[in-house]
This record gives C-alpha cells, sequence and structure tokens, in this order.
C-alpha cells in the first residue's frame, strides 16, 4: 500500500491535535539529536522538510534562518503557535506539498527531514527533490523508521504495513528504497539505543568532483532564467 497526500494531510489535522503527548514525545529525544549532525554556521538556511507541530523549531540556534514546511494545516497551525509563543522571529512556515516544493535549486545550507519519507506516495522523488534543493557541501539529515535488515522483523514490519498506513505511516520502507536513485551517499547512520525503531540518517551528495559540476550547471540555469 502507498501513502496518499490528501489522506494523510486529513490524517495529521487529526493528529495534530494530541502528536507531542503521543508520537512526538517518543520521538523529541530523537529531534534533538538529529538537528545536533547539522551544525551550522551563522547565516545559514535550513528547510525543515515535514515541520510537523514544530517541534524541531526551539532547538535551531537564532544565528541561522528556519523555513519548516508542511501540507497538514493542523500541524502547522500548531507549529506557529509555538512560533509566536517563543518569539522565534528567524523561523518561517509554508504550507506546501513536499513532494512539489516551491523552492529553487540550492536555495538551502542544510535538510532536516524527520518523520517524512515514510508519509509521501513517493520517498525517491521526496529525496531526488531534497538533493537539488541543497547546497553543495551541505547536508540532509533524515530521521526516520526503516525496514529492518533482519529477515524475520522487515517480514513482519511488511505485514503490518496496512495497518500503519491506515494511521498515517509506512513500516515497510527501507533506507535502499527510499534514496532510490537520488544520487546521495549515506555519511553514516546511528541510532540512540541498540534496540530502536528510529534512525538517525546524515547524507551528502555523492561524489565530491560532481557536486561541483552540478553546482556549475545550477548557476548556468539559474543565469538563464
Amino acid at each position: 500500500m502507498r501513502m496518499q497526500e490528501p489522506a494523510t494531510s486529513r490524517c495529521y489535522d487529526i493528529w495534530a491535535g494530541i502528536y507531542d503527548r503521543t508520537f512526538g514525545a517518543l520521538v523529541h529525544k530523537r529531534q534533538r539529536a538529529a538537528l545536533e549532525q547539522l551544525q551550522p554556521k551563522p547565516g545559514d538556511r535550513i528547510l525543515d522538510l515535514g515541520v510537523g507541530t514544530g517541534m524541531t523549531l526551539e532547538h535551531y540556534p537564532d544565528d541561522v534562518t528556519i523555513v519548516g514546511l508542511d501540507l497538514s494545516w493542523g500541524m502547522l497551525d500548531k507549529a506557529n503557535h509555538k512560533r509566536q509563543r517563543l518569539g522565534l522571529k528567524h523561523t518561517h512556515l509554508v504550507q506546501a506539498d513536499a513532494m512539489y516544493p516551491p523552492f529553487a535549486p540550492r536555495s538551502f545550507d542544510h535538510l532536516m527531514i524527520t518523520h517524512t519519507v515514510s508519509v509521501v506516495s513517493d520517498p525517491p522523488r521526496l529525496m531526488r527533490w531534497a538533493r537539488s534543493l541543497v547546497k553543495p557541501g551541505g547536508q540532509i539529515v533524515v530521521l526516520n523508521h526503516f525496514r529492518s535488515a533482519n529477515p524475520l522483523i522487515g517480514s513482519v514490519e511488511k505485514l503490518v504495513n496496512p495497518l500503519c498506513v491506515k494511521i498515517g505511516w509506512r513500516s515497510d520502507l527501507s533506507l535502499e528504497d527510499c534514496i532510490g536513485d537520488a544520487d546521495l551517499h549515506v555519511a553514516y547512520r546511528f541510532k540512540l539505543a541498540t534496540v530502536d525503531l528510529w534512525q538517525i540518517v546524515v547524507l551528502t551528495e555523492h561524489e565530491p568532483g560532481l557536486t561541483r559540476q552540478r553546482a556549475a550547471v545550477d548557476q548556468g540555469v539559474n543565469g538563464e532564467r
């Protein structure tokens, strides 16, 4: 079964009211650990793709610009309340489909993607978009559940996937399937515990030589426009 954006958006509109006290409470520590992998420089622009209720927003340094994108109005409404309550003037929120992000290529120094690749209809497409949006030398940090390499556990995750889809996420997605043909390199990956449903994956563009070549092409395309 595949996720479908309209149904997923409605699902998370409903989840929004209890998200922070349920699923959010389980992953908050992992979100902070994922953010620590970015190590941004002052002035950097960071896209938080699938910002949800904005649980990550207060943990970014205030000398960078954060753009949080989400499809669910209900989730973004919660994020906006946090933004206003905490006075996070360096953060901006955008309601849009992550499958069609409204940004130019190479618009961001880094991307943060938490619990989003398993809720979209086409994860490899999402990762291709992510690669196109990050500047050369930038990082894409992904926090997500990925299907276990253990055959027994993996088969159970596939078996329960139809139920998981109904409540808003896929349980059968592997990291390899997610990356697909996005030409991304796994710099490193880790879990906070030996037995953990979620892992943090740090991705970079695959080859430095190709990074420079793509940057030149992007500059030429943008110049023509």
